[in-house]
């Protein structure tokens, strides 16, 4: 006998499932376990009596927070229970979600919901499409979502792996979290998580717009209502960008889902779960190896910092050691934390906004009397990729180089990031495939919701500065140019440029360069 009861549902979809829980291998019903977490499993269940199900298994009673959930399924807000109502009450107002067919409990606390199999692909497959049909899927997509808050209801999850793209169209999914609002800031805040979604997938403004647009009911010519309507959309994206990203930032700072502790030799870190704590024993070994040798691994060795390159298995890193420079520098440490802890911090920051870094995959620091007493940090190792200033060419090319580097400047700054020592040096680059550039020199770099004008203009000129002279000023012009379309700095920002980047006095020396 199951000991699933039942509380709604169809009795052949209700035997059907009863028979695969009963017994999972039955060859009359293939069964395949599609996730398995401890928030929930989904398994889909092709039968030759009922079709091809989905089974969702809320873990309730048996996953975490198992007391609260408890007390929720009591009231009839467990989400196993919001969902199968939520995708009831959309199917009766006609809107393109899964059909629910059953729903039990099981003696544990756990729930099931049953609904049909959808076949497609999901949203976030189906994007690499090309140009066309990605926009037409994008506008269906985004006449859906208008009927859906036209009759009241926000779907309250909305991103890339939520949405089924079919041959009849967009298909909602996931609808646990969806509620019931008529508020203009609230639609607002659940298109900007699709967008951000979107955004996050590299699709252009223009096609996001596109869907935007479509979810508003507004047609170009846009009028001066559309125009705010799309605004609104516009600034909760920009509201859900920083939100998550400080969300995934501070998740890198504790152990979790995708971080694990760290210790090793009295030093205390974290990592990347990918990589096992014996893997990085294996790097740091590797490079004290290197260093004692002095071989061709080590790629740099003062009194600041060693730093080498190391293969592990199938990671190939670059290991960062950064070495205690005195009271008042430890001192200083000891409130922004160590270079090593630093360079994590900044590095996972920067994916969570959707930049290139070379990823840190683990780090170490070591404290004494409740000081940094010295840090290192495992990054994932850039090459073949180059560092932007030691690129050769002819005019062309070494003006697209400039133009890469002026519009990551731009990037960042429009996300919120101060890189702290942004050089041409720290910026990698892959001549020949469009990829996006990589940033090096974490331990620097800074977050804040707005990036000040005269922190802008102090990286503009550092980067300008770290550029040799076979780079030319009309190139650099012409990339100044373009940043400043979407990040102006003021009749005079472009000669405060010029004087920040002669007063370094690195590797361009301006001495043709027209603004005085």
């Amino acid at each position: 006998m199951s000991d699933i009861r039942w509380r709604a549902g169809d009795p052949l979809v209700r035997s059907v499932v009863e028979d695969w829980w009963v017994d999972p291998e039955r060859p009359d019903h293939r069964a395949v376990v599609l996730r398995d977490n401890p928030r929930r499993r989904l398994v889909r269940i092709d039968s030759e009596a009922a079709g091809s199900l989905l089974v969702k298994h809320y873990r309730l009673g048996s996953g975490r927070h198992a007391g609260r959930e408890r007390w929720k399924a009591l009231f009839g807000q467990s989400p196993a229970d919001r969902e199968f109502r939520t995708l009831a009450r959309l199917r009766e107002a006609g809107l393109p979600v899964p059909p629910p067919l059953a729903r039990g409990a099981l003696v544990g606390g756990d729930r099931l919901i049953v609904t049909r199999w959808v076949e497609g692909e999901t949203l976030g497959e189906a994007i690499a499409a090309p140009p066309k049909p990605r926009r037409q899927g994008l506008v269906a997509l985004g006449s859906i979502l208008a009927g859906l808050h036209e009759r009241g209801w926000l779907h309250g999850d909305l991103h890339g792996g939520n949405v089924l793209i079919t041959e009849r169209g967009p298909v909602l999914l996931d609808l646990q979290h969806a509620r019931r609002s008529r508020r203009r800031r609230a639609r607002a805040r659940d298109l900007a998580r699709l967008e951000h979604s979107l955004w996050a997938a590299d699709i252009p403004l223009s096609d996001r717009l596109r869907a935007r647009a479509a979810a508003l009911r507004v047609t170009r010519p846009f009028d001066a209502r559309a125009r705010r309507e799309l605004a609104r959309v516009g600034r909760a994206t920009v509201a859900r960008f920083h939100e998550h990203a400080e969300s995934r930032h501070r998740r890198s700072l504790r152990p979790g889902r995708r971080f694990g502790r760290l210790e090793l030799e009295r030093h205390r870190g974290l990592r990347l779960r990918e990589i096992e704590e014996a893997e990085v024993a294996e790097a740091w070994a590797a490079h004290r190896q290197a260093l004692a040798r002095d071989d061709a691994r080590v790629l740099k060795n003062d009194g600041r910092s060693r730093i080498t390159r190391v293969e592990i298995g199938a990671h190939r890193l670059v290991v960062k050691e950064v070495l205690p420079r005195g009271p008042w520098r430890r001192l200083a440490d000891a409130f922004r934390s160590s270079p090593g802890r630093r360079a994590w911090v900044g590095g996972h920051g920067l994916a969570a906004r959707f930049l290139g870094v070379a990823t840190p995959v683990a780090y170490l620091e070591r404290r004494s009397l409740g000081l940094p007493s010295g840090s290192v940090v495992f990054l994932e190792d850039l090459q073949p990729a180059e560092p932007a200033d030691t690129i050769e060419g002819d005019a062309s090319r070494l003006g697209r180089t400039v133009e890469t580097l002026g519009a990551l400047a731009a990037t960042l700054h429009r996300r919120g990031v101060d890189h702290g020592d942004l050089k041409a040096s720290h910026v990698y680059l892959e001549p020949g495939r469009d990829v996006p550039p990589k940033l090096l020199d974490l331990e620097g770099v800074r977050f804040a919701r707005r990036i000040s004008a005269r922190r802008r203009l102090r990286a503009l000129a550092q980067l300008n500065a770290s550029l040799p002279d076979r780079f030319s000023d009309r190139a650099r012009l012409d990339a100044f140019a373009c940043y400043t379309r979407g990040l102006p700095l003021g009749a005079k920002g472009l000669k405060k440029v010029v004087a920040l980047s002669r007063a370094r006095r690195h590797r361009w020396t301006g001495k043709d360069c027209p603004v005085r």
